[in-house]
């Protein structure tokens, strides 16, 4: 745009104003021809800016008198002024389309990270065989105290490693006979553990979650 408006400056600083060209839309000064560029940088009313700088006698003078400057005439260059705004349209429209896919790229990215920190299948599974490496005899229960093992061996995303004994206390896990915890709570706990640290689902999609865990037990 810089560029662009340096070359409106040397070239159609003195066209007769019309059409869309007016006291603030015009060349005559850096300002301006700043402003008449980022106006069409949308691609709305270029042409309203084309037509001034195309102006060829007798729609205009040759020999007006410009005050403050030995330059004459306020005719246009229909050549230039069509190459000069092609160009710029050309340039305009890359830049707004590669603007526009780096946002959804962005969103793409973000979308793709938050889906990874989701609830799986492969993470039940994997919460499951973590499990037996604590419960061989698969009761379905271990003691508390080795909890905080367990959950420091997982995988992502449902890992809470170490130190972990605040978040573990936080999780209110119903203990049993001999201080104990059941499988199934446990991971039910740390899906919602999981759920509130990333902040990406609702408390429906919590529901979701427990729906999935139940029915692979």
């Amino acid at each position: 745009m810089f560029v662009f408006s340096i070359f409106g400056m040397s070239n159609f600083a003195y066209v007769k104003q019309g059409a869309m060209m007016d006291d603030l839309v015009n060349f005559e000064t850096f300002g301006n021809s700043m402003i008449s560029m980022f106006t069409i940088t949308t691609l709305a009313g270029w042409d309203g800016l084309l037509y001034p700088i195309m102006n060829t006698p007798p729609d205009c003078d040759p020999d007006f008198e410009n005050p403050g400057t030995s330059v004459r005439g306020n005719c246009g260059s229909p050549a230039a002024g069509i190459v000069f705004l092609t160009l710029y349209i050309i340039v305009s429209f890359l830049v707004v389309v590669n603007i526009q896919i780096t946002i959804i790229l962005e969103v793409f990215n973000v979308a793709a990270e938050e889906s990874a920190n989701t609830l799986s299948e492969y993470s039940i599974d994997m919460f499951y065989k973590t499990w037996e490496r604590f419960d061989p005899q698969a009761s379905q229960f271990i003691h508390y105290s080795e909890l905080s093992d367990l959950c420091d061996a997982l995988p992502d995303p449902l890992r809470i490693p170490k130190p972990n004994t605040v978040n573990l206390l936080q999780m209110d896990l119903p203990l049993v006979q001999g201080d104990r915890v059941h499988c199934l709570d446990v991971l039910l706990a740390l899906t919602e553990e999981v759920t509130r640290s990333y902040h990406l689902f609702s408390g429906r999609q919590i529901d979701a979650d427990r729906e999935q865990v139940a029915q692979r037990v």
